[in-house]
C-alpha cells in the first residue's frame, strides 16, 4: 500500500479503561485470548467516535460497505485476570490511500500486557463486479484519523 504524506505529529489516539469480567476468562480466571480481539474492535469504534464518526454514519452517509480487518499481529506479554483494571490505548500509526494502521496497547497495572497492530481497509460495494473493493479514504476521514481538525 502506498502511504499518504508522512506524519510529523502524533495521530489520533483513544484511551479506554475497563475491568476484566468473569465472562472474559477461561476457567482458571485468565483472559481467553479471543476476547482481546473483541476489545481491539471495540477500541476501533471508540477511536472512530473520537474522530466524530460511527460505523452506521459511515455506511449510510459515506457509502462504505465496511472497514474490514486485513492484517493483525498480536503479542501477549503478560496475563490479565478476572477483576484486573486495564487500560487500552489505540492509536492510528499509518494512513494509506485506502487503509489505515492501528496500534493497540493493553496496560495492566501500568505494565504492557498485550501489544497488537492491525490494518483496516476502507471498502465500498462494487455493484458491477458484485463484490466489495478498496476505495480511497475520504479526505475528511483521513484528516480526522491523522488527528487534525476539531470534532
Amino acid at each position: 500500500m502506498t502511504a499518504v504524506a508522512p506524519q510529523t505529529r502524533p495521530m489520533l489516539t483513544c484511551r479506554r479503561e475497563f475491568v476484566i469480567e468473569w465472562g472474559d476468562c477461561d476457567p482458571s480466571g485468565i483472559v481467553f485470548n479471543p476476547r482481546y480481539f473483541v476489545w481491539f474492535d471495540a477500541s476501533l469504534h471508540a477511536l472512530l467516535g473520537k474522530a466524530g464518526f460511527n460505523i452506521r454514519q459511515l455506511m449510510t452517509g459515506m457509502g462504505i460497505d465496511g472497514i474490514p480487518l486485513v492484517d493483525m499481529k498480536a503479542k501477549f506479554l503478560a496475563p490479565c485476570r478476572y477483576g484486573d483494571a486495564v487500560v487500552m490505548e489505540t492509536s492510528v500509526v499509518g494512513l494509506h490511500r485506502a487503509a489505515f494502521d492501528l496500534h493497540h496497547r493493553l496496560l495492566n497495572g501500568g505494565q504492557r500486557a498485550v501489544e497488537a497492530f492491525e490494518t483496516r481497509v476502507w471498502t465500498v460495494f462494487d455493484a458491477e463486479q458484485r463484490r466489495i473493493r478498496a476505495a480511497s479514504l475520504p479526505p475528511a476521514v483521513a484528516s480526522r484519523l491523522a488527528g487534525e481538525g476539531e470534532v
